[in-house]
């Protein structure tokens, strides 16, 4: 806890400014019509759509689950650089990386080596976790830039009962911007201190026949990427050297009448020293992990007279993750030995939805997933291959849900979902949620869910050569109360208390070293929440997440913080042109297989400034104080130094109306 006393010393001085919206006002010019659109509401967001927890759109404070949401107004604000940056600002969720991919734990279960397989990523409502590893791909390589972003929804708690596998521990949802947002010509371009250079450009439009579209391209480089952990003397310039990053990224939708198209690729190419043992002619060589994904998705809407519609979806995506590993023999001829993860794959998503019957909302859903490639395949170029592997699965599931308005102050939503599937066999998930609103502007909900997660191709990677059984599907469940208040327009409060039982968890055996399931696993927690706002345009919200999880004999799991304090503060300087905005992410010590990490508070401020119509400079300084702070993302490997200080200038541009 000793990491969180910076965070709460930085509320104080937060709230300071408080003071200044209770001065009389300075004379000023009368706002012009542009400015009165980007003016900061006063009120608390306590109704702000979301459309994750029931898979539509519905009042936050009426969806039968807690969801979280960041605008693109927080983004800009904030000075948010890519997903890694929206999630950590998040209730009860912890990044980390390693450099080559991003970690996210969630409500205190971050397991060593897990690429994200337990919380289910959507775009636009389309799952794009990848058929390998079940990851989400988060980092640089990752579809959808931060700019293109309307805003992220993540409903915690398990998601099985609406959305099957990997909807473990919740449901992230990015939704992307229509062309109201990026109409015309866009561009930016952002310089960072640690020699990051990115740049976009987008161009949207809106026909008067009813289509719209827009397109988006956008780059970035890296280079002299210092190391995370320490070095011999001498080594620093080598390794700088071969530590680099760079991509691009092309995302674009079109959408006329009920029909929506959709596509994204994505291409990084990450560089990292490899150290040779002294025997070596040479002492480094160039690793290498390059990543191409893809994607193409229609999507269909209509409204089958007054009390039906219907939903349905295609998707085509694509993944393809190669780690080259260059090596030189003594003799001086050098070969490579390449890891590589293949993975192609189909998504059919129908729904049919109805309000026939008063007072119900019903919806019943079909999902299918055809897993037409999996291969893992490693071996020295150009040589026979030392390892294959294979995979060969289907998923089907079908789902029906009721949310029911008993009354005026009573509503309950029942939802149970059937999964069948040929490597995890059948799963059936039920939820239920009760959500009252006796008092005005509050609401109470009482949730209870479940959820699996079935073994992926690389676990069953590792299982094989051992002759080791693939484990069975890990299952959650948990309760949740949730309460939250509106005392007035201005201050909002929310408290929520849950408790899970797992079983079965997937994870590495401490000394078979292979994946198994686990002993019984339980985890309680609480989430408490703050948002204030001023007439002056201030805005401050804080959040507060404690939790303790444990396995069978009372121990703490590893790489599982006990708490998580998050403020952010913004306070307009020249009305809403010129804002300076301020973060303080604490998280608590870690004990993780082989060292404790002490905790830390991160103090994090963005200056934005709207220069002119369409145009917006953003200067951001990140890690202010220069903490350096550890983790350990596989587990075994030495601590690694994350993110110092940095400080990165961008600037944005929009031509035409």
């Amino acid at each position: 806890m000793r990491g969180l006393k910076p965070g709460l010393l930085l509320a104080a001085v937060c709230c300071a400014p408080v003071t200044l919206a209770q001065q009389p006002a300075q004379q000023q010019a009368p706002a012009s019509l542009e400015e009165l659109l980007r003016q900061t509401p006063t009120d608390v967001t306590r109704g702000v759509e979301e459309s994750t927890s029931s898979r539509f759109a519905q009042s936050a404070s009426d969806a039968p689950s807690v969801t979280y949401v960041v605008t693109d107004t927080d983004i800009a604000r904030h000075g948010m650089r890519n997903m890694a940056d929206v999630l950590r600002s998040m209730p009860g969720l912890y990044v980390t990386g390693d450099g080559n991919f991003v970690y996210v734990g969630a409500r205190g279960l971050g397991r060593p080596g897990d690429y994200n397989s337990r919380l289910l990523f959507l775009i636009d409502g389309m799952r794009v976790n990848e058929n390998i590893y079940d990851a989400g791909l988060l980092g640089s390589e990752f579809f959808v830039d931060v700019d293109l972003i309307d805003r992220v929804e993540y409903a915690p708690g398990p998601g099985s009962a609406l959305y099957g596998n990997n909807a473990f521990f919740g449901v992230v949802n990015i939704i992307t911007k229509g062309t109201d947002k990026l109409h015309g010509v866009q561009m930016r371009a952002s310089a960072v201190s640690d020699r990051l250079r990115e740049v976009r450009a987008s161009v949207g439009h809106r026909w008067e026949q009813g289509g719209e579209g827009w397109l988006a391209l956008s780059a970035f480089k890296q280079s002299d990427i210092a190391a995370q952990y320490p070095l011999p003397p001498g080594f620093d310039r080598p390794v700088k050297d071969h530590n680099w990053d760079r991509g691009q990224r092309l995302l674009g939708m079109g959408r006329y009448g009920g029909v929506t198209l959709r596509a994204g690729l994505s291409h990084r190419e990450q560089g990292a020293p490899g150290f040779l043992p002294r025997e070596a002619p040479v002492p480094i060589v160039q690793n290498r992990n390059v990543f191409n994904n893809s994607f193409l998705s229609a999507e269909y809407q209509r409204d089958l007279g007054n009390d039906w519609s219907l939903y349905g979806a295609v998707s085509s995506k694509r993944s393809d993750y190669l780690q080259a590993f260059p090596y030189i023999h003594r003799d001086l001829t050098p070969f490579e030995f390449d890891k590589r993860s293949l993975g192609r794959w189909y998504n059919v998503d129908l729904r049919v939805s109805t309000q026939r019957w008063r007072d119900h909302e019903l919806m019943a859903g079909f999902e299918y997933q055809y897993d037409r490639t999996q291969r893992i395949i490693a071996g020295p170029v150009g040589e026979e291959l030392d390892a294959e592997f294979y995979g060969d699965n289907r998923r089907r599931g079908l789902f029906v849900q009721d949310s029911w308005r008993l009354n005026d102050t009573h509503r309950v939503t029942l939802g149970v979902r059937r999964d069948a599937t040929m490597m995890g066999g059948t799963n059936i998930n039920p939820r239920f949620a009760w959500i009252w609103s006796g008092v005005p502007d509050a609401s109470l909900k009482l949730m209870y869910g479940s959820a699996y997660r079935e073994a992926n191709l690389f676990e069953y990677q590792v299982n094989a050569p051992w002759e080791v059984p693939l484990p069975t599907p890990e299952r959650v469940r948990t309760l949740e109360l949730a309460w939250d208040h509106a005392l007035n327009h201005n201050v909002q409060y929310r408290a929520s208390v849950y408790a899970s039982r797992l079983r079965d968890l997937i994870s590495v055996g401490q000394e078979s070293g292979v994946f198994e399931n686990s002993a019984p696993i339980r985890s309680v927690g609480a989430e408490l929440g703050l948002e204030r706002r001023w007439a002056g345009g201030q805005q401050w919200q804080a959040a507060l997440s404690l939790q303790r999880t444990s396995d069978a004999l009372g121990q703490r799991l590893n790489n599982s913080p006990r708490a998580l304090l998050k403020m952010l503060y913004s306070q307009p300087l020249q009305g809403d042109r010129l804002r300076l905005s301020w973060q303080a992410l604490s998280e608590s010590r870690r004990v993780t297989a082989t060292t404790t990490l002490p905790g830390y508070t991160l103090l994090n401020s963005t200056l934005l400034w709207r220069q002119s119509e369409g145009v917006n400079v953003a200067l951001s300084l990140y890690n202010i104080g220069n903490v350096r702070y550890f983790d350990q993302p596989d587990g075994v490997g030495p601590p690694l130094r994350q993110e110092g200080r940095v400080l990165r200038l961008s600037l944005t541009r929009q031509f035409g109306p």
